[in-house]
């Protein structure tokens, strides 16, 4: 084993500690299938979290969590994701999106998930309540995703005209966030 080699990923270090090249290969096969237990993990070490912590919160046997952050992403039950990551203090979601459902069906999904993530957006502007630089920085981020949100409406306003009438004005519309101004094309 060389000892003064620095490998660029624990695939290299594993196939260098056997001896054997084509331990790199199945290492990074199990690290393609682990990437979210690799994430949860990393969250909870990020917490200062220990695997007794989750299992006392999950109300289960801590060898329960020691299998579940050593085996892969498909072992994995949704209930366990669930109370793992309500262990740690962290909101889950699950998004399904039935392309089956009428499109303005999905569409109204999408709204209503924007209106969600906004709500939020809100909800963390007033658990800052007083602290003048949380609250600008939240301010700053909100025009910018306002700015962000009418650019690619209107981007995407303009592609959809290609596929079905839309009707309304078609006046440029100067946006100003921060220092920078940009003039697009949007619709109201």
């Amino acid at each position: 084993m060389n000892t003064t080699t620095k490998f660029k990923t624990a695939a290299e270090a594993a196939a260098d500690l056997a001896g054997r090249p084509e331990v790199a290969e199945a290492v990074k096969g199990e690290t393609v299938r682990s990437q979210f237990v690799s994430l949860l993990v990393q969250m909870r070490l990020d917490k200062g979290i220990t695997q007794e912590q989750v299992a006392t919160s999950m109300g289960c046997d801590p060898s329960k969590i020691s299998r579940m952050e050593s085996g892969t992403d498909a072992q994995l039950r949704l209930s366990d994701i669930m109370g793992y990551t309500g262990a740690l203090g962290i909101q889950a979601a699950l998004v399904l999106d039935d392309e089956t459902l009428p499109i303005a069906t999905r569409i109204k999904h999408c709204v209503f998930q924007i209106d969600a993530g906004l709500k939020k957006l809100v909800q963390m502007a007033q658990e800052q309540d007083g602290n003048k630089e949380i609250a600008n920085k939240i301010s700053q981020f909100y025009m910018e995703v306002l700015f962000n949100f009418l650019k690619r409406y209107a981007d995407n306003h303009e592609k959809l005209r290609s596929y079905i009438p839309l009707k309304g004005p078609t006046q440029p519309v100067e946006c100003e966030v921060g220092d920078a101004t940009e003039q697009s094309e949007s619709e109201p």
